[in-house]
Parts: structure tokens; sequence; C-alpha cells
């Protein structure tokens, strides 16, 4: 894949994630959504790929107060998450051709979801004292804890759940505009060897 094209997705899967990291917060619906199309930049341009996705969505967002710069790691974990699955099911030599299955999407989301989870939760637990500064994200945490009366208990299972929903949703989502984008090279190459 020309570097070009990998340098376009970048720069608009960033643009995705700030979005929805931005707008879903004023929302009700319990997601993060920061993270939606960095395992689709994964699959396409590698672990460096998403990690620098990673590093630019965080940072712009941080720029502009939406997240606090340590949350990277979870972002980053979703990166290293992502490519350790698409080794184990082995991404095809060629992305323009091949493709992908969603079921390594599904799995990539899932074990990013667990990794978020963790790490997020441990950071949510340091440096906010288990309150998340996100109405949307705060709420289950507190249903929890008037069900469980147990702040650290309310914490980690709703991280957990909100991230299993996030990055499942984000994992569909990379699958379909990752298969888009594959498929826009392919053309892209048969119309300028053709044309």
């Amino acid at each position: 894949m020309k570097t070009k094209f990998k340098i376009l997705f970048l720069i608009f899967a960033t643009a995705v994630n700030c979005l929805g990291g931005i707008f879903i917060p004023q929302t009700a619906i319990p997601l993060y959504m920061d993270s939606v199309l960095t395992i689709a930049v994964t699959a396409c341009c590698g672990l460096w790929g998403g990690i620098l996705c990673a590093f630019l969505s965080n940072g712009i967002m941080y720029l502009f107060d939406y997240t606090m710069l340590p949350f990277v790691i979870c972002h980053i974990s979703t990166a290293v998450c992502s490519t350790l699955v698409f080794r184990k099911v082995k991404v095809p030599e060629n992305l323009e051709t091949e493709f992908l299955t969603i079921e390594a999407f599904l799995w990539a989301g899932l074990w990013a979801a667990l990794a978020n989870a963790v790490s997020g939760n441990i950071l949510v637990d340091i440096l906010l004292s288990s309150q998340s500064e996100r109405m949307n994200t705060a709420t289950p945490v507190q249903g929890l804890y008037i069900a469980t009366k147990s702040l650290f208990f309310a914490t980690y299972l709703s991280g957990i759940l909100t991230n299993l929903a996030d990055k499942l949703i984000s994992a569909v989502i990379s699958f379909f505009v990752y298969k888009a984008f594959s498929k826009f090279i392919l053309f892209y190459k048969l119309k300028k060897h053709h044309g």
C-alpha cells in the first residue's frame, strides 16, 4: 500500500477518533469512541501506524481538554492488541486483494477492551479517585455503586462493560472502513494500471 494513502488514512482515522471522543461524551451513551478507527489503522498501516494514530488522537483531544494525556496508554493498548491478533491470524500478504476477516477484528476488539478496561480503570483509580469526569461514563458507575456500595468494584465492572461495548462497536466499524479503504486502493491501482 502506498505511503501517501497510509498517511491520508491515518489523518482521516485520527479525525474520526477525535470527533468520536469529543461528541459521544456529550450524549448519554456510555461509550468513549475515541479510538473508533485505531483497529482499522493498525490493520492497514501496522503497529507503528496504530501507535501514531493513538498519539495523534489523544494528543489533539488533550490539547482541547477532552482527555488526560496518560490515557494514551489505553489507546496504545488497542493498537498493540490488534497487532497481536492480526499476526496470529496471519495478515494477508497482499492487503489489496486479500482481506482480514470480521472475526479477526472482533477478537482484536475483545482483547483491546480487556486491556483498556484494566489500564483505564487503574488510571481512573489513581488519577481521579475512581470518579470519571465524563458524565456519560460516570452514570453506570453511580448505578453500580448504589447496588454494590463499593466504588472500587463499581468502577472496575463499569469499565469492563463500557470498554467491551465500545471496542466491539469500534471493531465492527473499523472492519467496514478497512474493507472500503482496501477496495478503494485496489480500484485505484487497477484504474492506474489500465488507464
